[in-house]
């Protein structure tokens, strides 16, 4: 094809393509829409929000639009609301909250405007209502920065659940100088088939425990009286959640064997054979690169399992060698939204080539 025809075929591509015009802020006050909104949850696929809706607006030719996000994101989801002419108008429209998966026990927050001919001309106030597993009975304890709901659970094992948790938080914030962390939501359940039946469809069966971020959520299984996975699991997850928040920039996160070597390195438990694995494929010379760990972790569970013992490993490698002084000054360079190599050569002196070099001759040492 030559460039005249490229040119040309572009040109009818464009043509072709449907045009979406965004609406456009007021030029005139805005008038008030007067919601009165009931929330249903439909779990597991989504929530079904009834409303009465009423504006002073006499045009019938307006839409109806309803916009939400979730746990105060800056970025909304906009949909097209039917209705008929009424007074006050009523409306029922279902969220899906599966597809993209939302996990449970997160804040919705949503709102009605009203445009015409592309202008906003009416809104509401902003509403909000919580996202959870309505299939259970919820309890709830809190301390300072955690809160721990449960059900089907000792309230005194549920208030180990948030020792563990509110003794992390201090531990990380105290031993690496970081800021203080905003609360965090644990939701545990009591078995894995309830566990798993409230997670994204064909997540793995052996996962015990999920931490988002963004949510400042986690949502793990721990049966009841089980204090052996309180200590696995627990710590384990509230270092994803401190980590983040003491990073959290627009452009990178640390690597991830830094931030699983972190949670591996204060969970309590199911780590004792990493050492030896790490030192077994390096006499292998299958021992993974440091480097190839940086955005993700091998599927298979045998590799995956390895991967977590390399990035366990590391941490171990990095705290006898620099200290937690060391390990502060990385969290406090990968928050700087530098390149990797450079964070840590700001850091701790020495860039990734040279870390996993010096890592892995150091387990070659173990070996002897």
């Amino acid at each position: 094809m030559n460039s005249i025809s490229v040119v040309l075929a572009v040109v009818m591509l464009a043509a072709m393509a449907p045009v979406f015009t965004l609406a456009q802020p007021a030029t005139e006050e805005i008038t008030e829409i007067d919601a009165s909104s009931e929330v249903e949850i439909d779990f597991p696929r989504g929530i079904v929000i009834d409303a009465d809706l009423e504006w002073d607006v006499t045009d019938d030719d307006i839409e109806l639009e309803l916009l939400y996000s979730t746990a105060g994101s800056e970025t909304e989801t906009l949909i097209f609301v039917p209705y008929e002419v009424a007074y006050p108008v009523q409306v029922e429209i279902a969220i899906d909250l599966q597809s993209a998966f939302v996990p449970s026990g997160v804040e919705i927050d949503f709102r009605w405007r009203l445009v015409d001919d592309r202008e906003v001309v009416a809104e509401s106030e902003s509403e909000s209502t919580i996202w959870f597993d309505d299939r259970w009975d919820w309890r709830q304890l809190e301390s300072d920065q955690v809160r721990v709901h449960f059900y089907d659970l000792d309230e005194a094992f549920a208030q180990e659940i948030l020792d563990s948790a509110q003794s992390t938080v201090s531990e990380l914030e105290q031993r690496y100088r970081l800021d203080r962390s905003a609360p965090l939501d644990v939701w545990i359940y009591p078995s894995s088939a309830d566990f798993r039946s409230a997670q994204q469809p064909n997540s793995r069966e052996s996962v015990a425990g999920a931490s988002y971020p963004g949510y400042y959520l986690i949502v793990a299984v721990i049966p009841n009286g089980n204090s052996g996975e309180i200590g696995r699991v627990i710590p384990h997850e509230v270092s994803h959640q401190v980590l983040f928040q003491a990073t959290e920039n627009p452009f990178t996160n640390p690597p991830l064997w830094f931030d699983e070597g972190m949670a591996t390195h204060f969970q309590v438990g199911g780590t004792s054979g990493y050492m030896e694995m790490a030192i077994q494929a390096h006499r292998d010379d299958a021992l993974f690169d440091l480097g190839s760990l940086d955005a993700s972790f091998p599927y298979l569970p045998s590799q995956a399992t390895l991967a977590y013992a390399a990035s366990w490993t590391a941490l171990e490698y990095i705290e006898v060698t620099y200290s937690d002084e060391g390990i502060a000054a990385l969290i406090d360079a990968f928050a700087t939204w530098a390149p990797y190599d450079e964070a840590m050569t700001n850091a701790i002196g020495v860039d990734g080539d040279r870390l996993n070099d010096d890592w892995k001759a150091w387990i070659a040492a173990r070996s002897d």
